[in-house]
């Protein structure tokens, strides 16, 4: 099929017959349009009959190979949704998932929404968790840190894009936050065995930060260690 032509809709036929037989989900040329331009599902409707630009029809064949090279659709567009907002993602940190968004639920709905708490989120990556405690409870004071200089590049340009003032620490659990004592403390932590790879999916193993990913003592080493240290870092009455 000849590309310059492309309607939105032609392109998004080629992409299925591109991806039939692969793993790669099916849906991931819709996000990645959807993604690209901005759009949602009735906006990228109307468009299905437009021509798509021959730039951007050599980005989206380009962006199909890299689907079927297992690249996260995310780490295409570089972006991803987050809890009805837009954050910024790269290789350097891990795609949030639906149940990080849970995580954020239970923080929010089991403090106290009246209490200017101090926050860590500790092991950031994008920032997602830390900056959306801090939009929907502007009265926290929320530090974001991580161990990965790149990383909290990333979350540093959410919280920027988000327009949300926050403290960045560069720290190996509690190495450079040894005089500070919070509220709370979130994370979300790497937690797998290297030996688990093998039912592990191509595109995490192959794409995703594996800093982020995987931990010593079969994948319980992170958490050895935070237990042994997060009292040192807690109010009274603080949670973890």
């Amino acid at each position: 099929m000849n590309s310059s032509s492309w309607t939105y809709f032609a392109a998004q036929h080629w992409a299925k017959d591109q991806l039939a037989g692969s793993d790669v989900d099916p849906h991931a040329p819709q996000f990645l349009l959807e993604q690209h331009y901005g759009w949602d599902t009735t906006h990228l409707l109307v468009h299905n009959r437009d021509q798509m630009p021959a730039a951007e029809a050599r980005w989206f064949r380009a962006a199909i190979a890299q689907l079927l090279d297992h690249v996260p659709a995310q780490y295409i567009t570089g972006k991803t949704s987050f809890y009805g907002r837009e954050f910024r993602v790269t290789p350097d940190v891990l795609i949030p998932e639906p149940e990080t968004a849970e995580l954020v639920d239970w923080v929010l709905s089991s403090t106290d929404a009246n209490q200017p708490y101090r926050v860590l989120d500790l092991g950031t990556g994008s920032g997602v968790i830390g900056i959306t405690l801090g939009l929907e409870r502007p009265h926290w004071t929320v530090t974001l840190s991580d161990i990965s200089p790149a990383a909290l590049d990333v979350a540093r340009e959410n919280a920027h894009r988000q327009g949300v003032e926050l403290t960045l620490v560069e720290s190996d659990l509690f190495n450079h936050l040894a005089d500070q004592r919070y509220d709370l403390i979130v994370t979300n932590p790497p937690y797998v065995d290297r030996a688990a790879t093998a039912v592990m999916d191509r595109a995490v193993i192959e794409h995703e930060p594996a800093l982020a990913l995987f931990a010593d003592e079969q994948g319980l080493g992170f958490y050895h260690r935070l237990f042994d240290q997060a009292g040192a870092h807690l109010r009274p009455g603080g949670q973890l």
